[in-house]
């Protein structure tokens, strides 16, 4: 065997010295990543530190969460054990990455999107930063699904970060949908998120945006960002927040000839503070308030009138009553004589009302066309509204007046005033009823809709129970005017009825899913309430939330605005 020297020995063991550190490494690195457990988030939420593995770590942590939401089994799906858990190790690490920044584009996006989707409080602080970074046209998806997921916070309770509440306001302030030109999805999930959120800080915010000048709808920046977008939010916010500061705000939008398309959203505000809304509204409607008075005066043909008339109406107090039929009195002109005349429904039904509402119509030239009501014929437009007064001695009075009817009033009148018979007639008044209705021309809906009315009412006669349970029976999906025999039995069953009728109608108004006939079951309801009932508003609101859960709509605009003015009656 060859001899080593001594020198050739030094240098070899030098040598393995040197490289023992070197594969000492090589070996801890690779025993390192053959441990770590590629199924738990934990390891994937650790690579986000390392660009180099932060777009994959961001795919496998989403395919983790959407996995576990997928198979969750509890109702609320962030609840199950295996989200939360995924959530516990991913949400801080990845908002941290978010708001660290430095991301290229496509990275940026994906991660605010799960971000988003995960709904997380954790992740309040990457979702303000998304709001206060928006540049138009350059991180638009990123607001889109902070938005998302600020919405998802929201329902889980108040947003308690402030942080993002303001941010998120800050946002939808300088946000214009007339320059975005990414996707329609993100104007309605900012606009979404705003109020879900509805802070109460957003409420003196709501009414600056609501004070802003409108000199031209028609011009982009006005109608889509301030009418659509701005004012619209601004108006829903302040109803839903009950900001009474508001109220004179809201009255003033009615005011305003130019924000005429706002007019929906702030009679709904309006009618959310009833008792607040009433003086401003009747100080409108009097010209006693000087700033209300000067805005009056801009309107052509006091066109103001109808626009204050109509919430004062759906409050339907006794105040707002006195206030409308003083200006009914007052009416200068057919257009107002008309509005005035149908609000008047609105209210509980007693003599004066029907006395002026009958004197108003005396007042009205027959044919009269009413351009505030698209042209329709005066007469008639006022003749259908009796149905709502629920009193079948008007019955007599809406056959003659059909009867007397000449020119474009003879062809106006008998689809208006005769279904307002129908749902009125009695037994004694049916037959006349029926004798007008095949006076009619040819195949006339209100042929059978006499038809289905009268077998109620002849099966039920002045039994309110008996109409109640028609109600049970199941509502015929054609033709479209076999529906009236439920409608009938709802009408009959508030004309005949008590408060144990009410009660019963309240119980069966969850069952009914057509929209006509629930419709006329809360209008009975409303007629049944005179006096305002919390607690059936209370009843009814329970429903219309339901239904908004499960993403269905039966008339529930119609219910929500009845529960509103069942509670503004109550003294």
């Amino acid at each position: 065997m060859k001899k080593v020297s001594a020198f050739a020995l030094a240098a070899l063991t030098r040598s393995v010295a040197l490289m023992a550190p070197a594969a000492l490494v090589v070996v801890t690195s690779a025993a390192v990543a053959g441990c770590a457990d590629e199924n738990d988030p934990k390891t994937w939420a650790k690579r986000l530190d390392d660009p180099a593995q932060r777009a994959p770590a961001i795919k496998r942590l989403e395919g983790f969460f959407n996995d576990a939401m997928s198979s969750a089994s509890t109702p609320n799906k962030r609840d199950d054990e295996k989200v939360k858990k995924i959530l516990d190790d991913s949400v801080e690490p990845l908002a941290k990455t978010y708001i660290t920044g430095g991301l290229d584009e496509k990275t940026r996006k994906d991660l605010m999107k799960l971000l988003g989707d995960m709904g997380d409080p954790r992740a309040a602080s990457a979702y303000a930063k998304a709001f206060k970074d928006f540049e138009p046209g350059k991180n638009d998806d990123d607001v889109k699904y902070a938005a998302q997921g600020t919405t998802r916070l929201a329902a889980l309770g108040p947003v308690a970060d402030q942080g993002l509440v303001d941010a998120l306001w800050e946002c939808f302030a300088k946000f214009q949908p007339s320059k975005n030109t990414k996707s329609i999805n993100l104007v309605k999930d900012l606009q979404n998120a705003v109020m879900v959120v509805k802070d109460k800080s957003y409420g003196a915010k709501a009414v600056e945006k609501l004070a802003a000048p409108v000199s031209d709808p028609k011009d982009p920046s006005q109608g889509m960002d301030q009418i659509q977008f701005w004012q619209l939010t601004a108006a829903r916010l302040i109803g839903e927040l009950k900001f009474t500061p508001g109220v004179k705000p809201l009255v003033k939008v009615l005011m305003t000839p130019t924000k005429a398309d706002l007019i929906f959203p702030v009679r709904l505000a309006l009618t959310r503070m009833p008792k607040e809304s009433e003086p401003v509204l009747i100080a409108a409607l009097k010209g006693t308030d000087p700033d209300l008075a000067a805005l009056a005066e801009k309107y052509p043909e006091k066109a103001y009138i109808p626009r204050v008339a109509e919430p004062l109406a759906y409050i339907s107090r006794s105040a707002g009553r006195d206030a409308l039929l003083e200006a009914l009195e007052k009416a200068e002109n057919d257009s107002n004589r008309t509005v005035l005349a149908t609000e008047l429904t609105h209210f509980p039904s007693e003599p004066k009302i029907v006395k002026a509402y009958l004197a108003a119509y005396d007042k009205v030239p027959a044919n009269a066309a009413i351009p505030l009501l698209g042209g329709g014929n005066g007469h008639a437009i006022i003749a259908q509204s009796a149905e709502n007064f629920f009193d079948p001695s008007l019955t007599d009075w809406l056959l003659k007046e059909t009867a007397n009817a000449k020119g474009e009033a003879a062809d106006a009148m008998p689809p208006a005033a005769l279904r307002a018979a129908i749902k009125l007639m009695t037994n004694t008044s049916s037959k006349a009823v029926g004798d007008a209705v095949n006076k009619i021309p040819g195949q006339a809906v209100e042929k059978d809709m006499y038809k289905a009315a009268s077998a109620v009412l002849d099966k039920c006669k002045q039994d309110a129970a008996c109409y109640v349970t028609v109600l049970d029976t199941p509502v015929p999906s054609t033709p479209p005017t076999a529906k009236m025999g439920h409608v009938k039995a709802a009408w009959m069953a508030a004309i005949y009825g008590n408060a144990q009728t009410k009660n019963d109608l309240t119980a069966k108004v969850d069952k009914v899913k057509d929209s006509s006939v629930r419709l006329a079951m809360v209008e009975a309801i409303d007629h049944l309430s005179p006096q305002g009932d919390a607690a059936t508003a209370d009843k009814l609101d329970a429903i219309v939330e339901a239904d908004k859960k499960a993403g269905v709509n039966y008339a529930n605009d119609e219910v929500y605005k009845i529960a509103l003015k069942l509670r503004s009656r109550v003294p």
